[in-house]
């Protein structure tokens, strides 16, 4: 198994399934992509002629499928970020940390987990740190800032405490997986 296959197969647990709620101001999710995201990606041809969803979403998108989603997901965070050039744990982590966190703060925490100013450039300088690093301590690194990051995101506006909880089990969850990896 390659190593965004372990990556996705990971984040899959957290994101399967259909998702919504209230207080999500990411809005409703199917197997971790939501509709309101991919409308910006109309030039990667997910969107069709009749302004659905390529295939996989319909107007309401109850017909997504897992396979589209795995798909989408992998150009969106996988792809984007380079992560087939980083270390197996640290790609892991930046992969599921994209998905639930946004790419933007993915980058911002892997650049503090490093040491570097944290600008939220995914550049040059931000992966051949990655290259360099200590794969399992910077991937731990990043579980930890990671913890500190929903602490302030709730701390900063009550309406997203029904979040933390499942948010803290996925982090643990990812910690334990790096933690046991014997690769």
């Amino acid at each position: 198994m390659g190593n965004f296959e372990k990556a996705h197969e990971f984040t899959s647990r957290w994101e399967g399934g259909r998702v919504g709620h209230v207080a999500d101001s990411g809005g409703s999710a199917h197997d971790g992509v939501s509709p309101t995201a991919l409308k910006g990606q109309e030039d990667q041809g997910d969107i069709d002629e009749d302004g659905d969803l390529e295939g996989d979403f319909d107007a309401d998108d109850s017909a997504f499928t897992p396979e589209g989603g795995r798909r989408r997901m992998r150009r969106r965070f996988w792809d984007a970020l380079g992560l087939d050039d980083v270390k197996p744990l640290c790609a892991v982590v930046v992969y599921d940390t994209a998905v639930n966190m946004g790419a933007d703060c993915a980058c911002r925490l892997v650049q503090k987990a490093l040491g570097l100013r944290a600008d939220g450039v995914w550049g040059p300088v931000t992966l051949a740190a990655l290259r360099t690093c200590s794969d399992r301590k910077t991937a731990v690194a990043v579980c930890h800032l990671r913890r500190a990051r929903y602490h302030e995101l709730v701390n900063g506006n009550g309406s997203l405490k029904p979040f933390l909880d499942g948010w803290l089990r996925r982090v643990d969850s990812l910690e334990k997986t790096v933690e046991a990896d014997n690769g």
